[in-house]
């Protein structure tokens, strides 16, 4: 089943993927990042659990369609409809409950099971497993099964029994005749949480109306609204109390089949928490922007120098890089949980400092004007106040010494080779996306800092380092004679030297030194279009670029939706939403997207949801909002 066929249910801790045919396949109890209890989507003997219509264990029973699966609107509480191939259906309305006191024990998956037209049996069928290890106890009782430390119940008598030989597979059934509804609950073992169905109901209900009500303030009214209401809703489902949202939910999701482009993305990027920050002001949702800063001011504040690319949520460093003896997704290895050691991305910076006082610029926000997003220096204009400036305080502003030590190492490390906002496993390389970033760090902090105190002696240095890496981009970099664009990627620096396109460069048109009319910044996107160009989708870089992976890549949905943004700064409309709409159609009936798609059938690839394409796409149709349609 192909990965867009699943749709992710999530409180902000924990989330689960539930496919097409009702079974969860995915489904971390203890948090997202925690070790899973569900797994099957990276391996067959890994756990699941199916809900739905019983199948006669033929081929063809086994794939019965579902009549159809999307998510109540607003909400994410998805319902899925199936039948029996005989006159009988049953809809499958799941959720893990909106995180609130009294509300539900933590880890808790509801499915409430109806039949809309029978009688129909359902099954519940378990594939035991322990977290990424076979399950040491299984258990029936008479209302579910207990697997290690998670608890499957029926909410009312169900005998469970072994399939097969070897047993690897349990499963109940019940007959529901039309209007009748069961509730199934995962649970982790000593959290049990017994529902009836109108508890269940109950909590169904109140949790459709708290997501809806979190969406209330959405502020944004141009194209693309359900989709962006679906993107904010996705990255919200990642993001727990502390503000920050998981880059991904999955781990190990090839960014092609059978290659060796996997990661475990259910970590925190510092690049993602800076985003976040932004997009929530500038979509209107206040609070969330606030909770995002506040966590990247403590993660600055704590983390030495050079900031990792990837924490746990509560800002600590992320267990190092495990490879696991799994069969993985259709045989894609390795499958890993944790992060490689010793990644420097000096991209980054430029995405944190960019972060800096936003609240000042959200609508109704401490500065005013309604500015906070745009193209250009559209941030420089608003925001400015920094430490005790006009600006007035932020949750980041806390942070500015931890920000001003972070530019004065960029201010001495900006020429370094790296591994770039792709975090790429090959050599390091003289990119030359990393030192546009460097330079808008630079000068940013630069402006925030003269305004705060023109006779600022830091500030000063940093505008003139930040002047040294203009004048490297305009000789080396981008602009080589009479601006002849060179690429992205130089190992040796030198003007003759190894240079590839690199789709980290479309922010060019957004953030860079030069104004979206500069002859750069149209030759730059277009010399990215016209190389990584698979039909409206971008690759990150030429083929031809060692990253450390065999095999190869896919279309990045993230430099599809930069390209949408640059499109969008240099005017140039209807390119921008005939690619904005090839990479939304992507997402399907569900409006999910994930980090990659297949370059031939446009299936999904990488893992999902991903909180970076998802925020990259509510910023593209931001910037499409500002032209003509």
């Amino acid at each position: 089943m192909p990965l867009g066929a699943r749709g992710w249910i999530g409180d902000g801790v924990r989330g689960a993927l539930v496919s097409a045919d009702g079974t969860i396949d995915w489904y971390c109890p203890s948090g997202v990042a925690g070790p899973p209890a569900c797994w099957a989507l990276l391996d067959p003997a890994g756990g699941a659990g199916r809900v739905g219509p019983v199948r006669d264990g033929s081929r063809a029973a086994r794939q019965l369609p579902s009549s159809s699966q999307a998510y109540r609107p607003g909400t994410n509480v998805l319902e899925t409809v199936l039948g029996n191939g005989a006159g009988g259906r049953v809809s499958i309305l799941d959720l893990l409950p909106w995180p609130g006191p009294g509300l539900s024990a933590p880890g808790q998956v509801v499915r409430i099971v109806t039949a809309l037209a029978g009688p129909v049996d359902v099954e519940v069928e378990v594939i035991p497993a322990g977290p990424f290890r076979p399950a040491r106890e299984v258990a029936p009782f008479d209302a579910g099964l207990v697997v290690d430390d998670l608890v499957v119940r029926a909410g009312l008598p169900l005998y469970f029994e072994p399939l097969g030989r070897d047993a690897p597979r349990w499963r109940g059934t019940r007959r529901l005749v039309s209007g009748e509804t069961m509730v199934v609950t995962l649970d982790r073992r000593g959290d049990e949480h017994p529902l009836s169905v109108e508890a269940a109901r109950r909590l169904a209900d109140d949790t459709e109306v708290a997501w809806r009500s979190w969406l209330a303030p959405i502020s944004y009214d141009g194209p693309y609204r359900e989709t962006v209401q679906r993107c904010l809703l996705a990255v919200r489902a990642l993001t727990g109390p502390v503000g920050a949202p998981a880059a991904a939910g999955t781990t190990s999701l090839p960014r092609h089949t059978g290659s060796e482009r996997t990661a475990d993305d259910r970590w925190v990027r510092l690049r993602d928490v800076a985003t976040a920050a932004r997009t929530w002001g500038a979509a209107g949702f206040a609070e969330d922007a606030e909770a995002a800063e506040a966590w990247l001011r403590q993660a600055v504040s704590n983390t030495p120098l050079p900031w990792p690319g990837g924490l746990d949520s509560d800002g600590q460093p992320v267990p190092e890089l495990e490879v696991l003896g799994l069969v993985g997704w259709r045989r894609s290895q390795p499958v890993v949980v944790g992060r490689p050691e010793g990644i420097l991305d000096l991209d980054l910076y430029g995405d944190v400092i960019g972060a800096y006082g936003a609240a000042a610029t959200w609508p109704g926000g401490a500065g005013g004007g309604g500015g906070a997003w745009g193209a250009g220096r559209a941030w420089d204009a608003g925001g400015a106040g920094g430490a005790g400036g006009a600006g007035g305080s932020t949750p980041l502003s806390a942070a500015w010494a931890a920000l001003a030590n972070a530019v004065d190492w960029v201010a001495d490390h900006w020429g370094d080779p790296d591994a770039g906002v792709w975090e790429s496993a090959g050599p390091r390389a003289v990119l030359v996306a990393s030192r546009v970033q460097a330079w808008y760090a630079l000068d940013r902090m630069a402006r925030i800092g003269r305004a705060a105190n023109p006779l600022d002696l830091q500030a000063a240095t940093w505008h003139q380092e930040a002047r040294r890496v203009l004048t490297w981009l305009e000789t080396d970099g981008l602009a080589v004679g009479a601006f002849a664009v060179g690429g992205g990627l130089r190992r040796d620096g030198a003007p003759d030297g190894d240079d590839e396109p690199d789709a980290a460069l479309l922010r060019v048109a957004w953030r860079g030194p030069w104004p979206p009319a500069h002859p750069i910044v149209g030759a730059t996107v277009d010399r990215v279009l016209e190389q990584l160009g698979s039909g409206h989708l971008l690759y990150r870089y030429s083929q031809r670029v060692d990253d450390g992976h065999a095999g190869p890549d896919s279309p990045d949905l993230l430099a599809s939706l930069w390209a949408v943004r640059a499109l969008a700064a240099l005017g140039r409309w209807e390119e921008g939403h005939e690619r904005m709409e090839a990479v939304v159609t992507l997402g399907g009936r569900l409006g999910l997207l994930a980090e990659a798609a297949d370059p031939i059938s446009g299936e999904l690839m990488g893992n999902l949801p991903s909180t970076a394409v998802h925020l990259a796409a509510v910023d593209a149709a931001l910037a499409l909002a500002a032209g003509p349609r």
